[in-house]
């Protein structure tokens, strides 16, 4: 198994970004991520916490750092063209001799798109946008010159070069919508990743994300299952514990990688420890 430690830049600066990354390089996990919004997710219309921008700060880390990998969980592909997107992440893989994971995900936050973007799609649009961003980004990434045509973007001959340090560049789609999103994952994804309630629920998204791969002929097992965990309060009695149960459990369903949400991040080497040492 793979674990990551994932921080939202709300409120924090980038020398508190760094100092976390580097603390979670340090410790032995495997990823670092970080969200992809322009607003506090909270409190979007509040006067403070703000967050910095994702991919100049994936940026700014891929410059500290030499052996974690890096991503966004997940970047929104309305807020940049795909493109666009597609050449910053080779840019961010370049800057980081290889490490980005490209984590994409169709968006939720409605002041933020009303924001920032001048009105917030229906879903349907949203997850058609999700698809071909991901296929367009998908082809640059391996293609100095793409074309796609597609209901929302079109894109003729488009030079990608440099091209990125990965061939290829792993893509991780992020949500559990059972319909379309998992069905993406199962079509172009390299880690389908999404939350789960319950072990109940899991099995659910797993089934789902089981049932598109025979559908479109993809060999389930070549994709990484990947959820997040709320660690809450390490110092409480038994929480370790339980976390290590609740990993174990994971394994066995074939989720492949973990990231950790820390309430504290003072716990990270306790739970590296407890958890990275056992998996």
């Amino acid at each position: 198994m793979q674990f990551g430690i994932h921080a939202p830049p709300e409120g924090r600066d980038f020398i508190e970004m760094k100092r976390i990354c580097l603390a979670v390089e340090a410790a032995g996990f495997d990823l670092f991520s970080t969200t992809d919004h322009f607003m506090n997710m909270r409190n979007p219309e509040g006067p403070g916490n703000h967050p910095l921008e994702c991919w100049t700060t994936l940026a700014g880390l891929a410059t500290v750092t030499t052996r974690i990998k890096l991503a966004p969980l997940v970047s929104c592909y309305a807020y940049r063209r795909p493109t666009v997107l597609a050449k910053m992440a080779t840019t961010v893989d370049i800057i980081s001799g290889g490490r980005l994971i490209f984590g994409i995900g169709a968006g939720w936050h409605e002041a933020e798109f009303n924001g920032f973007m001048g009105g917030f799609p229906p879903a349907r649009e949203r997850l058609q946008g999700l698809r071909e961003t991901v296929e367009i980004c998908k082809a640059m990434f391996s293609n100095e010159r793409s074309t796609y045509r597609g209901k929302l973007y079109r894109v003729n001959n488009i030079l990608n070069s440099p091209q990125p340090v990965q061939k290829p560049m792993p893509i991780m789609v992020g949500g559990g919508g059972e319909k379309v999103t998992l069905k993406i994952a199962a079509e172009h994804a390299d880690i389908s990743h999404f939350f789960a309630n319950s072990f109940d629920h899991l099995e659910q998204k797993l089934s789902a994300l089981k049932k598109h791969c025979k559908t479109v002929g993809r060999d389930y097992t070549q994709i990484v299952k990947a959820t997040s965990i709320r660690t809450g309060n390490l110092g409480e009695s038994g929480t370790l514990n339980k976390i290590v149960e609740d990993v174990q459990e994971y394994k066995k369903r074939d989720v492949g990688l973990i990231t950790f949400i820390l309430s504290n991040f003072d716990d990270l080497p306790s739970l590296s420890k407890e958890v990275l040492s056992r998996f």
